[in-house]
């Protein structure tokens, strides 16, 4: 009814300066009763108003449900999962804690169990917030979940029929980059695929975003394309060398090669009166480089006096090309070509850049031997990205080795991940933030207790800081820790058979 829309505008603006008349009155409600102005503009438009509300209701029909089709949600096939983690999870909801959400629904996924009905709805709130946990809440909400979904169309974001074609074509720039992401992590060749049917007409920030959404998974099969784009804009043209430079097989990675091949190799001599063998790295002096390499990026001048131009391109060039090229070029483990760079002050200069490769080309055996042969003060700032490059146990015997030289690096490398830390090192930590309360706070404890072994519980009180005006608020501190230790030993201990 357009007359009630006007008289809601009416009212937002004021019915001084835009009054409700008598002459607004329809013409069948004017037949039967006398209206009339007066002179005071607030009492005709309550009275003008509260008759047009009733002749409206009184023209409404009550809906008529007797023909609209309803489906019921199909028979589970999971069971349910206990009383005890629903109430579980419902503390978990009411807290927001997330990291304990996560690992409840890994929990119940685990043992093929869904979650109650009654707490369907307030999962799939969250998964409307958050998309990381889409694919998690869906497996555990079961049929119901399936059913709720496709009657509310906010909800129904793991709808399998969407034509990929027509979200790339017509979706928002969200949507785009969200289809791109996701195929880029589960199907990388039709993510590439999809891109190309529609990169001759991206703007210039359009390609750069899809461009950096490429570095996941990327790999040679990416390659030939990246290697034909010629773009008019100088940003895009470098994000596109910058994916070809994380690309071992390249063929700027194998111009970098052939200038190290050139200038560093193993030289022989004798030493002690030509009694021993002495083997050390050579590096030449006299560097020949072609023009392409210092157009992909690489500097010319070094601004540190400390570090000759020669030094600072050949640091540049090992950290731009895989550790494994030093296997191929001088015939020799890991190990032995870090002592190798290692024996002279001149060449452990590199070990830095050593560093940055393995880490840069993901070549995690390069990064274990870094860690175990390099002097811990030469390849300092890249300890902890080395570590955070690693996996599982890997990483965690690494964090331990170097948690006293490097206790917040390594602190923040472990809570970023999703893997339980071992006793040990959890003991570790523990030890160090207790002394730090001021800068480890509940904000620190909330996502690191699920990361934190249920075992920490029987030897909670025995980390005291030595300083004695910290301990009350440490008191305060492990207290807390303790109430979300045992949140999550009452979600591992719902799902004990």
């Amino acid at each position: 009814m357009k007359l009630w829309e006007d008289i809601i505008n009416k009212a937002t603006l004021g019915s001084g300066k835009l009054p409700l008349k008598s002459s607004d009155i329809p013409e069948i409600i004017t037949q039967k009763y006398e209206v009339f102005d007066s002179q005071d503009p607030e009492e005709d438009f309550l009275r003008f108003s509260s008759l047009i509300y009733q002749y409206r209701r009184a023209g409404s029909l009550p809906l008529n449900f007797q023909h609209i089709a309803h489906a019921e949600a199909e028979l589970e096939i999971k069971s349910y999962c206990s009383p005890k983690a629903s109430g579980v999870l419902n503390t978990i909801l009411e807290e927001d804690l997330m990291p304990f959400l996560k690992l409840w629904i890994k929990q119940c996924a685990s043992k093929e169990l869904i979650v109650t009905p009654e707490l369907i709805p307030a999962l799939l709130d969250i998964a409307l917030r958050k998309k990381e946990f889409r694919k998690l809440i869906r497996d555990i909400s079961g049929k119901r979940g399936e059913w709720l979904c496709k009657l509310n169309l906010r909800w129904n974001f793991n709808s399998s029929s969407t034509d990929q074609h027509a979200v790339w074509e017509t979706g928002n720039s969200e949507e785009r980059k969200e289809l791109l992401r996701d195929l880029r992590t589960n199907n990388p060749g039709e993510a590439l695929e999809l891109l190309k049917t529609t990169w001759a007409t991206e703007g210039a920030n359009e390609k750069l975003t899809y461009l950096e959404i490429l570095r996941i998974n990327l790999s040679q099969s990416d390659l030939s394309w990246l290697e034909s784009l010629k773009e008019k804009g100088q940003k895009v043209n470098a994000a596109v060398l910058d994916l070809m430079k994380s690309i071992p097989t390249s063929s700027i990675v194998a111009e970098y090669s052939n200038v190290l091949k050139n200038a560093i190799n193993i030289k022989k001599g004798k030493a002690l009166l030509g009694m021993v063998n002495k083997t050390n790295l050579d590096v030449s002096d006299n560097l020949t480089i072609p023009d392409i390499v210092f157009k992909s990026g690489v500097e010319k001048l070094s601004s540190d006096k400390n570090v000759s131009d020669n030094q600072y391109i050949l640091a540049q060039l090992i950290s731009a090309v895989p550790p494994s090229f030093w296997n191929d070029h001088l015939q020799l483990s890991a190990e032995a070509i870090i002592e190798l760079f290692q024996k002279e002050k001149k060449t452990a200069f590199y070990i830095p850049a050593l560093a940055i490769a393995s880490i840069k080309f993901k070549d995690i055996n390069w990064s274990k031997s870094i860690l175990d042969h390099a002097d811990p003060t030469i390849i300092d700032s890249s300890v902890a990205p080395m570590i955070n490059s690693l996996s599982g146990k890997d990483r965690d015997g690494y964090a331990r080795k170097f948690l006293k030289e490097k206790p917040r690096e390594i602190i923040q490398v472990m809570i970023d991940q999703e893997e339980e830390w071992s006793l040990d090192l959890a003991k570790l930590i523990i030890h160090y933030t207790s002394n730090e309360i001021y800068n480890y706070n509940r904000s620190f404890y909330r996502p690191a207790a699920p990361l934190i072994p249920v075992a920490i519980l029987e030897i909670l009180e025995s980390f005291t800081p030595t300083e004695e005006q910290k301990k009350v608020y440490w008191k305060n501190q492990s207290d807390e820790l303790a109430r979300l230790l045992t949140i999550k030993q009452q979600t591992l201990q719902s799902f004990t058979a």
